[in-house]
C-alpha cells in the first residue's frame, strides 16, 4: 500500500518557531497546497510533500547548489539533488503545444551540475496562455522536522518556498 505524504501547511514566517532550512522558491508566483495541481500523482502527495505555485512566466530556477539528476517530459520536469542530499522534483504543468522546441528559450539539457538561481528552463509562451501550475516535491524528506510553506506570494531565488522546522524545542 502506497503511504501518501503529509499536506504541507501555510504558516506565516513570523509564526514557524525553529526554523531549521529554508529552501529557496524556484518560481514566481502565488503558492498553494500540492492538491491543487493538476497531475493526480503530484497531487495526491504519493512522490513526496510539496506545494505548487500558479506562475505567469514559465521559467524554472535552481532552488539549490547541487546535481542535476534527470530532465523529463520535454525539459518541464527535472529531478535535482542538493548538496546536503536533499532530492527534489521541479515540474512546470505547459501544455504540450507549448513545449515545442521553438518556445524553448533557456534549458539546462547535458548539465550536471547546478548552481542557486541557476535557469533550468525558460518556455517563451504568450502571455494569455502563460498562467501554469508548477510544483516542487521533496523526494526523500521522510525524515525532516515540519514543514511549511511560509509565504502565499513568492519571487523565484530570492523568497523561500519551504521552511523546515525542528520538531519541538526543549
Amino acid at each position: 500500500m502506497i503511504e501518501l505524504s503529509p499536506t504541507i501547511q501555510y504558516r506565516p514566517i513570523s509564526q514557524i518557531a525553529n526554523p531549521i532550512a529554508h529552501i529557496p522558491s524556484p518560481f514566481t508566483g502565488k503558492v498553494f497546497p500540492l492538491s491543487a495541481h493538476s497531475n493526480a500523482v503530484i497531487a495526491s502527495g504519493a512522490l513526496g510533500i510539496g506545494v505548487c505555485v500558479q506562475v505567469r512566466v514559465p521559467l524554472l530556477l535552481s532552488p539549490c547548489h547541487g546535481q542535476l539528476l534527470q530532465t523529463r517530459r520535454n525539459g518541464c520536469e527535472y529531478i535535482v539533488q542538493a548538496n546536503n542530499g536533499l532530492k527534489m522534483l521541479l515540474s512546470l504543468d505547459i501544455s504540450s503545444e507549448f513545449t515545442k522546441p521553438e518556445y524553448l528559450k533557456a534549458n539546462s539539457f547535458g548539465k550536471s551540475k547546478v548552481a542557486l538561481g541557476e535557469p533550468l528552463c525558460f518556455y517563451d509562451v504568450p502571455l494569455s496562455e502563460a498562467k501554469t501550475m508548477a510544483a516542487i516535491v521533496l523526494l526523500n524528506a521522510q525524515k525532516l522536522g515540519a514543514c511549511y510553506y511560509p509565504l502565499k506570494q513568492v519571487t523565484a531565488a530570492k523568497e523561500p518556498i519551504i521552511t523546515i522546522a525542528r520538531a519541538c524545542a526543549l
